[in-house]
């Protein structure tokens, strides 16, 4: 059999999956997988091959279900992972792996032996990833190096995780990483190092290496006022150390939209660069063939420590090292089979691999490639320059990988299928400059200085290629997540045109078929989920506000996107838009902003990036707000623009929209306070919600002395639950059965207060809480509401 490794592999991949959607006793598959193991080498020994691998496959497929359940088991129950404090505990254990660096804070990977709180010291063992924050210090001032043991006081933020019903993107990527929690610190005299790790530990040379290679970028390529690593430097680092830390959000964003990220994260692409380029310099210098294997083997064995393991990385070595060990062993060598028990191997040593997207994009496209690209190639003309080869090599991968990205990351991107065609060699002609000016710059500064110039001006222009296509509508696009079916059928068809055609016509079917799910694919032409109902969902944010409600029928309106101060994370990219693409939501029929405070406004920026708005409806305009003022230009030309001021009242549908706050003066553009932030009240036969945004005690006092209806079942609380707001007055008048506070865990701010709290309490009402209960949705059925909440169930208050 030519590719045994191919169904052991799928076989292995069955059983990791079983194993993370069904719950058994670990000791089940476990024996299954002893006496299927022993069955198949019974049958091996009779000489009875088929028989053999037949059996093979269901010890696969145990031994997979054996590894996951152990390796979940582990990491769930982790003491790290499982660590719920209040405030700063001190940490102590080494690093097992290099800090990474990013602009104004720096990432520590620490391998906890133990922690200590109020005095008392705690044995746990477990990974920990802790930023260290250094606002406006570059280069970083942390220079620890892998195996240091150290001692940091750090809070753990276990509620960054945003819980919106489904599983949270960051928990599941920590947990392919295998880190068992996240905590951040305020400074850098937080950190002590309390032993190097030895002068001859192998971990800390390699990572002095690399920090030195860091240490020349950030001399040739940092920006002209030396406060940080310019873009040109950041790109660089990330396509030849595969740390893209400080790349900034503009830079990543661009890269993604055309397509050509694949470019600059580490992956099959850059070793299979560096395995050709330093495969030409040995056969330059008459070195033989099975000899340039072996050097080859030993390059990229260094290479991959250098980088210090980074997944990807991993992934595509474990690749290339084990065909050119196969070259080495056998003349003839199956690309099929090679990556295969690459795969095989990746999932023994992590199973959790299986369930990352760069682990599927990777092997997607590599197997698209192998198994389509001869067969395309021979339908295109032979252009000069390897034209048709490089466009049948964009186009294959493109097949592989289109489903993948439309379901995880919400987009797609024809731009790659062109600007591979320059991007490519670019990208080998700057990692091959590049490698030349980190070995010349610590033997000759002056040489290497002259390098920098031409080799900033080289990643200057694949910026620019990244960015030629942005203007060209339908190159680049956002869409919701496409259904499960969809994406099952399109791998199936895809398969089926690699099939021998058994009947007449099989071929047109199966192309047609085929056509139909690639054109549903890129399109959704679905309509947005119906609702029965008035539907609201507070999404989890973390600190911050964002309501999304659904009319009855199909209208959707969208009250603020949340956001978070500065630049560190895009909460509208990264949070309110995925919810939203998972609700099959193309078009938002209404945005609201309440105020703009960046907990309000930075969310609603990506929003308008990724969702046609009908119309955008605020209250008073800040006078001075870049943040403001880049959602205005993003905001479609189309959006109708329009202010509401007490007393602006819309039908939609049995739905009425009240404005209750505030009341309309001059100027209309002016310092944001919260007080003057907007007030719905929907109102649906007998059920009515209060959206009071982020008003205090003085406001309620103007819409209760303007003797408004505000009378409602369910509340959102003023200001995220502070002291500042909800007076007695307020509660009494409005009488809520359920009040909803949208508020971060752990958040500095201190909300809700405990004083508000029991002042609802008081009052017989039902809390409930983003930060503690994830999202909440809440449908008025009839007279009826029903709740239902992310994290389930939701504990009483």
């Amino acid at each position: 059999m030519l590719f045994p490794f191919l169904y052991l592999a799928g076989s292995l991949s069955v059983g990791i999956f079983l194993a993370s959607v069904l719950s058994t006793a670990l000791l089940i598959p476990v024996v299954a997988f002893l006496t299927s193991l022993a069955a198949a080498w019974l049958a091996y020994f009779r000489k009875t091959n088929a028989l053999a691998l037949a059996l093979a496959l269901p010890a696969a497929l145990f031994l997979g279900w054996s590894v996951y359940a152990q390796h979940d088991i582990d990491y769930e129950h982790n003491p790290v992972k499982r660590l719920v404090l209040e405030g700063y505990a001190d940490f102590s254990g080494r690093l097992y792996r290099s800090p990474s660096y990013g602009v104004g804070r720096t990432q520590l990977y620490v391998h906890v032996e133990k922690f200590s709180v109020q005095g008392r010291d705690i044995k746990a063992r477990g990974n920990l990833r802790v930023t260290v924050l250094h606002t406006s210090v570059y280069p970083s001032p942390l220079r620890l190096k892998a195996g240091d043991k150290i001692t940091v006081s750090a809070q753990v933020l276990p509620g960054r995780d945003f819980h919106n019903f489904g599983e949270s993107r960051l928990a599941g990527l920590r947990k392919n990483q295998m880190i068992h929690n996240h905590a951040v610190t305020k400074s850098v005299l937080l950190v002590e190092l309390k032993q190097p790790a030895g002068p001859a530990s192998l971990l800390r040379l390699i990572s002095a290496f690399r920090q030195a290679l860091q240490k020349r970028i950030e001399d040739h390529f940092s920006t002209a006022d030396g406060t940080a690593l310019s873009q040109q430097g950041a790109v660089l680092e990330a396509m030849l150390l595969g740390e893209r830390g400080r790349m900034d959000e503009e830079t990543t964003a661009g890269l993604q939209r055309s397509g050509l990220f694949h470019l600059i994260a580490i992956s099959g692409a850059h070793i299979g660069i560096i395995s050709v380029l330093f495969f030409f310099i040995l056969r330059l210098f008459r070195v033989p063939k099975r000899v340039s294997f072996s050097i080859l083997i030993i390059l990229l064995l260094f290479y991959s420590l250098l980088v210090e393991g980074r997944a990807s990385v991993f992934r595509a070595t474990i690749m290339a090292l084990t065909f050119l060990t196969s070259k080495l062993l056998w003349k003839q060598t199956t690309l099929l089979n090679t990556i295969s028990f690459s795969a095989f191997v990746l999932l023994l040593s992590n199973p959790f691999y299986l369930f990352d997207m760069g682990f599927e994009l990777t092997f997607a496209a590599t197997l698209s490639i192998i198994l389509f690209y001869p067969k395309l190639l021979s339908f295109l003309p032979r252009l000069p320059l390897k034209v048709s080869e490089l466009f049948a090599l964009s186009l294959t991968a493109q097949l592989g990988v289109l489903p993948l990205l439309a379901a995880s990351f919400n987009r797609v991107t024809f731009a790659a299928l062109l600007l591979n065609f320059p991007a490519i060699p670019l990208i080998g002609v700057v990692m091959g400059a590049g490698f030349v000016f980190l070995a010349v710059s610590p033997i000759s500064p002056g040489l290497a200085a002259l390098l920098a110039p031409g080799l900033r001006f080289l990643v200057d222009v694949f910026l620019r290629i990244s960015h030629s296509l942005d203007a060209v509508p339908g190159f680049s696009y956002r869409l919701p997540t496409p259904p499960p079916a969809v994406v099952i059928g399109y791998f199936l068809f895809l398969s089926l045109l690699l099939l021998r055609a058994r009947f007449k016509g099989q071929n047109v079917l199966t192309s047609f078929l085929f056509a139909v799910l690639l054109i549903t694919l890129v399109t959704y032409p679905f309509p947005p989920r119906f609702s029965p109902a008035l539907r609201l969902t507070f999404i989890d944010v973390g600190q911050g506000d964002s309501i999304l409600v659904e009319f009855p029928g199909r209208k959707k309106m969208l009250v603020d996107g949340g956001g978070v101060p500065d630049s560190s994370f895009d909460t509208g990219e990264h949070v309110v838009s995925p919810f939203l693409w998972r609700r099959g939501i193309k078009k938002l029929d209404y945005v609201v902003l309440t105020h703009a405070h960046p907990d309000h406004l930075n969310g609603l920026l990506a929003v308008a990036r990724n969702f046609r708005v009908g119309e955008f409806w605020e209250a008073y305009s800040p006078d001075k707000s870049p943040a403001y003022e880049e959602f205005k230009k993003t905001l479609s030309e189309s959006a109708l623009q329009r202010r509401v001021f007490r007393g602006s009242r819309l039908q939609e549908g049995p739905v009425a929209i009240e404005v209750l706050h505030p009341e309309r003066s001059a100027p209309l553009e002016r310092e944001v306070e919260n007080d003057d932030s907007l007030v719905l009240r929907l109102v649906a036969d007998d059920q009515s919600f209060l959206l009071a945004s982020d008003i205090g005690m003085e406001a309620e006092k103007k819409i209760l002395d303007a003797r408004l209806e505000v009378r409602s079942r369910v509340l959102k609380s003023p200001h995220h639950g502070s002291r500042t707001s909800s007076s007695e007055a307020f509660l009494s008048a409005v009488g809520p059965e359920v009040v909803i506070i949208s508020a971060g865990r752990g958040n500095i701010y201190g909300v809700p207060h405990p004083e508000i709290l029991e002042r609802y309490r008081a009052f017989g009402t039902r809390v409930l809480r983003t930060g503690r209960d994830g999202a909440i949705e809440i449908s008025a059925a009839g007279r009826a509401l029903v709740i239902r909440t992310a994290i389930s169930p939701a504990p009483p208050d």
